[in-house]
């Protein structure tokens, strides 16, 4: 039999979840605005007049703009208030590819040595979905492919085995830093998504030479052409 204490809490919980969906929804629209540059950087993002526009409470409004905060797409003042977070600048940009270009074939080498199976099933099912996906200069049609990237860049660390390399670079939000500037350049689906299937060709194949060296070779390409 169901326990009748189960059933009484099902109401709430739906509520919950209902809540979280409101949530997302709020998220989304904010994010979109920002990265389309709808709300310009260092623009004042207004409480009052964001509930009356999207006919929501403070309390998914502000939510969102804690998680975009969290994210460093939104900056947060007290007695101030929120606003668009100034896009970082070339020399971030900059030491951020260094960064990269020293971890991530380093990740890349590891996991080909290692070739855990569900790693490998993550990047498969992350390149299948670039194909799927576009790059463009609106976000909309921009997410899944750069939710693709990100995820597989993310599974290469976690194929890695190492925890602590894997959490520095997931708190870095790196891809999401990134999609301010891929939004606003020009970039080639076909070559992207080859450069992936290269480096999980030589993954596949267990030679962490080859995978470094692909992975150094996307980075580069990838450094060039968004930051000339």
């Amino acid at each position: 039999m169901h326990d009748p204490r189960l059933l009484g809490a099902l109401p709430a919980l739906g509520r919950k979840i209902e809540r979280v969906v409101l949530l997302d929804q709020v998220y989304e629209v904010l994010k979109e605005r920002i990265l389309d540059r709808a709300y310009e950087p260092d623009a004042r993002l207004n409480i009052d007049a964001l509930k009356r526009e999207l006919n929501v409470s403070s309390t998914p409004l502000r939510e969102a703009l804690a998680r975009l905060t969290a994210e460093g797409l939104v900056s947060s003042t007290p007695f101030v208030g929120f606003a668009v977070a100034p896009v970082p600048s070339p020399e971030y940009f900059k030491q951020l590819y260094a960064f990269r270009l020293v971890i991530e074939p380093w990740a890349a080498g590891e996991t080909a040595r290692r070739r855990p199976l569900e790693i490998l099933q993550e990047l498969a099912d992350a390149v299948a979905a670039m194909g799927a996906a576009s790059l463009s200069r609106r976000y909309r049609r921009y997410r899944d492919f750069s939710q693709a990237d990100g995820a597989f860049h993310e599974a290469i660390m976690a194929g890695s085995g190492n925890e602590p390399a894997s959490r520095i670079f997931a708190d870095l939000r790196i891809h999401l830093h990134l999609s301010r500037l891929y939004i606003h350049h020009e970039q080639d689906t076909e070559a992207v998504r080859a450069h992936h299937l290269a480096i999980l060709d030589a993954i596949r194949a267990g030679n962490a030479a080859e995978a470094a060296e692909r992975m150094r070779e996307h980075l580069m390409i990838s450094e060039r052409e968004l930051l000339g």
